[in-house]
């Protein structure tokens, strides 16, 4: 009669019996618990298509950082790079560039490369920021055009700084985009 008593709801049970229902279900609850740390763990810096490195070519880092898509997470790409940057973008309205990101810009980026449909302000604003401006319609070209503008010790970021706004199916599917067009040159 030791092993038994009473719990909350008064209902008579095994004390041992009870104890190992507690340990089966902390174990599930701890599994549980892991994979939901695993993925928001995974949406952190290092996964893939944040901050991600892609591939050195003659002395270039390629940076696959799709997951920007808003201009912080650009400000926050920007000043983790150590090295000269070319920076791929989509931003689409000149609003969205806050004062730190023209600081960030300032200091951190050699050259630009606006990917994709932009309108009149867009390119009135980067053409007048006193840095190296390109326009290009697609991915690739952007990639490439970054390449050639770029010198051994520069890094280029893909940063968007946008949502895919139609263009593709998530940023997944534009950070793919953009190690295929890396991986083509």
């Amino acid at each position: 009669m030791s092993n038994q008593k009473f719990n909350q709801y008064n209902v008579f049970q095994n004390e041992n019996e009870s104890n190992s229902m507690m340990t089966a279900l902390a174990n599930r609850l701890i599994n549980v618990r892991s994979k939901g740390l695993q993925t928001i763990l995974s949406d952190f810096d290092g996964s893939e298509h944040k901050l991600e490195f892609v591939k050195n070519i003659k002395g270039i880092d390629f940076i696959n950082d799709s997951r920007s898509s808003n201009p912080n997470a650009v400000w926050y790409a920007l000043e983790t790079m150590t090295k000269p940057v070319t920076w791929i973008t989509n931003i689409e309205k000149v609003e969205n560039i806050t004062d730190s990101l023209i600081t960030s810009i300032n200091n951190k980026v050699k050259k630009i490369v606006v990917q994709g449909v932009y309108k009149n302000e867009i390119v009135d604003f980067f053409s007048n920021i006193n840095k190296e401006s390109f326009f290009i319609m697609n991915l690739e070209d952007a990639v490439r055009t970054a390449f050639y503008a770029s010198e051994d010790g520069d890094v280029v970021l893909f940063s968007p700084g946008c949502h895919c706004a139609g263009t593709y199916e998530s940023y997944r599917e534009r950070g793919y985009k953009f190690k295929d067009a890396v991986a083509q040159l």
